[in-house]
């Protein structure tokens, strides 16, 4: 989910020059949310989209003047998205532009807040980088950042009225349901400290459990990891896994018994169950189904597959209510499309669907 952390520390590796897009602020209708991101070096972007279209083309043109330029800038645009863009959604999108062309940056050394936030998502920890975005005093220069979680205050200002202020704007940031934020703040001294607050949250990403490495699930994977989830894939052949030429960084390989495995699973979880054994598949289900916290249980195959798992389940004594918590089968059917990678497309359209209805009732 949050690869954009490894395309970052790749660049910088190669010592390639390169512009940050992060979007801080949407309103009405856009083709983006606020904390898009898009690393781009020149060419087409290294990671990531804002949405497209003119909207992305001319931010896009922008990122490549600050590369022509000799040192590294910070810069916030505003696209109304109207007659000005030739599109029609209506809203408008603020977009933070960061240049790094000056590699004495050394954002690759220790101690920076890149490898604070790479070891703070590695431990699933919720986290808000504070970026400068303008400031009045050289004491504070544009463009520094700083990185708070629960457990650490990553705020050095000695200024202690200031560091309080920006503590607690992190802070209620954590709790808050936006993932950005803008604050103007004063020093003691009195002058100007604009700020641009960027929340990463682990705890509030949906859990995803894909048990089986087959077909389906690999042509699945690309398509999950750009989702907003955490990724737990779940396989009792190593080969399977060994076969997977996609990119894993962010997903937790299992490579164990499939029953076995879920105690130790996180709450809430999103099941998906294609494994090569109807035995395996049902034996998965009544455990999720024992251990009672999962947000949705599905199962690949057919109507009949799905209605003999559900009369076993009433034939042992499950309660009815919990019996139709089980889907099979999940995805939409296709009669002519039937292909592993037609089917991802599918379960991933079910989980997108059942993201988006979670969304809505948290805003609510």
């Amino acid at each position: 989910m949050m690869n954009w952390m490894q395309s970052l520390k790749d660049i910088h590796n190669q010592q390639i020059d390169y512009v940050v897009l992060s979007v801080v602020e949407t309103k009405g209708s856009t083709p983006c949310r606020t904390g898009d991101k898009v690393i781009f070096t020149g060419h087409s972007p290294m990671f990531g989209s804002i949405g497209g279209g003119n909207l992305e083309y001319q931010a896009l043109n922008h990122a490549g003047n600050l590369l022509t330029q000799k040192t590294n800038n910070i810069t916030i645009q505003k696209y109304p998205l109207g007659a000005t863009l030739g599109q029609c959604c209506g809203g408008y999108v603020k977009v933070l532009f960061e240049s790094f062309v000056d590699q004495n940056s050394k954002l690759t050394t220790k101690g920076t807040w890149l490898e604070t936030v790479t070891s703070l998502n590695e431990k699933q920890a919720d986290f808000v980088v504070a970026t400068i975005i303008n400031s009045e005093t050289e004491k504070y220069p544009s463009g520094e950042k700083s990185v708070y979680s629960e457990n650490q205050n990553g705020f050095t200002f000695d200024d202690a009225e200031l560091t309080k202020k920006l503590c607690d704007g992190a802070d209620n940031l954590l709790t808050a349901i936006d993932n950005t934020s803008i604050t103007e703040y004063l020093t003691t001294a009195g002058a100007l400290v604009e700020v641009c607050y960027e929340k990463f949250s682990n705890s509030q990403l949906q859990v995803v459990a894909v048990f089986g490495a087959g077909h389906i699930s690999q042509a699945l994977m690309p398509i999950l990891i750009k989702l907003p989830v955490r990724i737990y894939w779940i396989d009792d052949r190593k080969t399977q896994f060994e076969e997977y030429l996609g990119d894993i960084g962010d997903i937790s390989l299992i490579c164990d018994d499939f029953v076995g495995v879920i105690d130790d699973l996180p709450k809430n979880i999103y099941s998906l169950v294609i494994t090569y054994s109807h035995r395996l598949d049902y034996d998965i289900c009544e455990k999720i189904l024992t251990r009672d916290s999962f947000s949705y249980l599905g199962v690949i195959g057919s109507t009949i597959k799905g209605n003999k798992f559900r009369d076993r389940l009433r034939h042992k004594g499950w309660p009815e209510k919990k019996v139709n918590e089980l889907i099979c089968p999940i995805g939409a059917k296709h009669k002519f499309f039937k292909s592993p990678g037609a089917i991802a497309v599918s379960l991933a359209m079910d989980l997108l669907n059942f993201l988006e209805q979670k969304k809505q009732s948290e805003i609510l």
